[in-house]
């Protein structure tokens, strides 16, 4: 009886030091940012009594198989092809309890959910968590096109994943329901181009604002963008020049009455002039000249 007694303690002991093993991933998901390095975390208790040459560690996504470590070294040959030459192990560290794998140059299709398997003489454990990939948005570039009555602004931005959120802005003011916005996805890459058009008509000396964001990466992009309208100094300056010319007509007709008064003024002094002249041409030719060749005057 007490020979059983002592077995089933020792059956216990045994399962509560295993039940004791536990690995550590991850809570939340992880990010990898596209085309760079990406570590999956995952760490294991060792103690005086770990054996290396006893320890299994393997990775997966799913059913596929993304790297495996046994008999004291990796063990490739069931890996899928879409992780070869790209999977390591911290391998000096694994004695620390680091069962931690770098994934190289992650692309959209390595998303998913990872699982980390760690089994020892102490104890065994497999936990999950996910991945996300995400890229950066490039900076935005503007284009605009003047219109008879407006202008057209169109922001692009490429190489970000996933889709962003666009906003407008205009004096603290929503306008994005305004605009026109269109998604395209690279067939290669899986990454998004982003265009967002808005036009804008009677434009005011005002301020604009084009925010992108994207979440996954806390990537807040805030550009400001400053419209200025001539149309008021366009108006001014027109009125200032017909109010020139209208000052240059007026003084051009002053001078021509200037002048046509001096003209008169001129003109009729001339044949005053000679009127009074005629006149004492008469008188003289009225002297009486007498028939017999002498002259009187009358």
């Amino acid at each position: 009886m007490n020979l059983k007694v002592l077995c089933l303690a020792l059956i216990l002991s045994e399962a509560t030091c295993r039940t004791g093993f536990e690995i550590t991933v991850p809570r939340d998901t992880v990010t990898g940012f596209y085309s760079e390095d990406l570590i999956l975390p995952c760490t294991f208790p060792v103690d005086s009594s770990w054996d290396l040459r006893s320890t299994v560690i393997t990775w997966q996504r799913g059913l596929d198989v993304i790297h495996s470590f046994y008999y004291n070294q990796d063990q490739l040959e069931r890996q899928n092809q879409h992780y070869v030459n790209r999977t390591s192990l911290f391998s000096q560290e694994i004695a620390q309890g680091n069962a931690s794998l770098k994934l190289d140059k992650v692309t959209l299709h390595d998303a998913g959910v990872y699982t980390c398997s760690v089994s020892t003489n102490t104890g065994s454990q497999k936990k999950s968590f996910g991945v996300k990939i995400a890229a950066f948005y490039s900076e935005p570039r503007l284009h605009f096109s003047l219109l008879t009555d407006g202008v057209n602004l169109l922001v692009t931005s490429d190489g970000g994943y996933p889709s962003p959120t666009l906003q407008w802005l205009m004096e603290n003011s929503d306008i994005t329901n305004q605009t026109q916005t269109h998604l395209m996805q690279d067939t290669h890459t899986g990454l998004y181009v982003v265009s967002s058009l808005i036009n804008l008509t009677e434009v005011t000396n005002s301020s604009l604002t084009f925010i992108l964001h994207n979440k996954p990466l806390g990537q807040d992009i805030r550009r400001e963008i400053q419209l200025f309208s001539n149309k008021s100094e366009k108006q001014e300056e027109s009125a200032n020049r017909y109010h020139g010319l209208f000052i240059l007509i007026s003084v051009i007709l002053l001078l021509l009455l200037i002048v046509m008064s001096a003209l008169f003024v001129f003109i009729t002094r001339r044949r005053k002039e000679q009127t009074k002249l005629n006149d004492f041409e008469e008188v003289e030719q009225a002297e009486i000249q007498v028939p017999n060749g002498k002259t009187t005057c009358l």
